[in-house]
């Protein structure tokens, strides 16, 4: 008998160890891994390519749990001094355990930038480095942490060779993909076919997770409608966007793909209640839990 699920983060996020891309990077790539510098306003940032990453207030912002609260103040923290437990996992279970967690689905933080670098190649070096690190993060408690694939849309055929690599060599059982349009292609055009076709074939729970809106078009009004398409029959229903944590919610499904096998069907299920989501005109018929991809 496995271990008890009773609370499980569906949108938990690390902290990438700013020397993990050197340490895990393709070698032919190494000279082109992110750097850390100091930006002329004084905060700390990335520069991949010739162009920065980190945001308004730096890469300081993305460790400072406590914020909102008070506890640490996000304009001064360096990276470095974020949550001990975003980079290492040994600190990361303790702080479950203090907050009641079974277990972890593991998304980015400073990857979440990375769609808006514009070398597939680079980019998919960027993501398999990544993806390694996270496994190796993940291994000492695999009944615990899950990590969840980076998956780069810049071009398809490398997206599907490492969805491949990361189900079937690290054994990863979900992954993600950002709702922005890549090379002006939002998710529903039918380049992408054979990328969902894979995520059938290996049975790979695929994320939809929003970045960064510094680098690529955020998802807004405009893009809703187009997010699923016509061929899937799936309905959207947004929540309002006053909300920040339903609309956070909304960002961050999972995509599970079921087959009928009198009729081929796509079915979104929500991991939070927050966000509905319906086959046809039923929302919210059809759902499912994450727990549903940990037995998986």
């Amino acid at each position: 008998m496995g271990p008890a699920y009773n609370v499980i983060d569906s949108d938990g996020h690390i902290l990438e160890p700013l020397n993990m891309w050197e340490n895990y990077i393709d070698p032919a790539f190494r000279e082109r891994a992110p750097r850390l510098f100091i930006d002329e306003d004084g905060k700390e940032r990335l520069r991949i390519d010739g162009k920065a990453f980190g945001g308004r207030k730096g890469l300081g912002a993305l460790g400072a749990v406590g914020a909102r609260d008070g506890v640490v103040c996000d304009d001064t923290m360096t990276y470095n001094q974020g949550k001990k437990g975003g980079f290492d996992p040994h600190a990361r279970i303790p702080d479950m355990d203090a907050d009641g967690i079974d277990a972890a689905f593991l998304y980015p933080s400073i990857g979440l930038s990375l769609g808006g670098v514009a070398d597939p190649e680079l980019v998919h070096a960027l993501y398999h480095a990544y993806n390694r690190w996270l496994a190796d993060y993940c291994k000492p408690y695999p009944d615990r942490l899950f990590g969840v694939a980076m998956l780069p849309l810049h071009s398809v055929e490398l997206t599907i060779q490492e969805m491949h690599f990361a189900r079937k060599e690290l054994g990863m059982r979900a992954g993600f993909i950002r709702p922005n349009p890549y090379n002006n292609k939002m998710l529903h055009h039918p380049d992408y076919e054979p990328f969902w076709n894979a995520a059938e074939e290996l049975d790979m729970a695929i994320g939809i997770h929003e970045g960064s809106s510094l680098n690529m078009p955020t998802v807004g009004p405009m893009h809703f409608p187009q997010i699923c398409s016509v061929r899937t029959r799936i309905r959207l229903v947004v929540p309002s966007p006053a909300s920040g944590s339903a609309v956070h919610a909304l960002l961050t499904l999972v995509y599970r793909p079921w087959i009928n096998t009198t009729q081929r069907k796509r079915v979104f299920g929500a991991t939070h209640a927050t966000a509905h989501i319906g086959l046809g005109s039923a929302p919210g018929a059809i759902s499912y839990s994450v727990k549903s991809v940990i037995s998986a």
